[in-house]
């Protein structure tokens, strides 16, 4: 499954900010690509043209700093390395979920509620620098085969128009969220 993203002529003149994740929906398996020649965001470098698809998927499945003390018997809050370096006062929000924070729980109404809310934060950044004029989320049971958690994110732009529409399911089951 392909997310198409425009790519306009300013930011064609740019370098990308960061490869593409190339997911192939039937394995959730990613892979990068080399861009052709005549790519005009980074030529004969890896593929650029869905960086939005490629932040989100960072943005929700690279793991956030736990707060402190969210389990007392737990030491490793986990989080992005580059997070405790990061230059203070620059505004910057911490890379990644809470949704790793789930992995041990029974999937529940409750539970679907809390990684809902985890996405919605995860993706707060999107909105705050003008990726997107909205983000949306939705979540639910999965009952069969195994009990688990779906996840559905939507974007929007300035115009309305939706940027992104993903429902991540198998993927969801298998980082842990059900039993």
């Amino acid at each position: 499954m392909t997310y198409p993203v425009q790519i306009s002529r300013e930011q064609a003149q740019t370098p990308a900010l960061f490869w593409s994740t190339f997911w192939d929906g039937a394995e959730n398996l990613g892979d990068w690509r080399v861009a052709p020649a005549a790519d005009p965001v980074n030529p004969g470098g890896l593929d650029a043209s869905q960086q939005l698809a490629s932040a989100i998927i960072v943005s929700l499945f690279t793991d956030r700093r736990a707060p402190e003390g969210w389990r007392p018997d737990e030491p490793d809050r986990r989080g992005w390395w580059g997070d405790g370096v990061a230059a203070e006062g620059r505004g910057l929000d911490p890379l990644g979920s809470h949704l790793w924070l789930l992995r041990n729980e029974v999937a529940t109404d409750r539970i679907a509620e809390r990684a809902r809310l985890y996405a919605l934060e995860a993706l707060a950044w999107l909105v705050r620098d003008r990726v997107a004029a909205r983000v949306e989320a939705e979540s639910g049971l999965i009952e069969s085969p195994r009990r688990g958690i779906w996840l559905r994110i939507m974007l929007y732009g300035q115009d309305g128009a939706a940027l992104y529409d993903r429902r991540f399911a198998r993927l969801w089951t298998e980082i842990g969220a059900s039993r």
